[in-house]
């Protein structure tokens, strides 16, 4: 039994869209990070000085 093209491409597109968005979260989350850990080693860094 042959399955109709549109619920393939229906799964397809929901796939993409969920990848796309698991990327987008990954991404930010990288940036939120390094935004992070710059402001902590830049107070370190800081603190060392006095």
């Amino acid at each position: 039994m042959l399955v109709p093209a549109l619920p393939i491409r229906r799964c397809l597109l929901l796939g993409f869209m969920l990848a796309g968005l698991i990327a987008l979260a990954d991404g930010v989350a990288r940036h939120e990070l390094q935004q992070a850990t710059g402001g902590v080693a830049f107070a370190v860094a800081g603190a060392s000085d006095e």
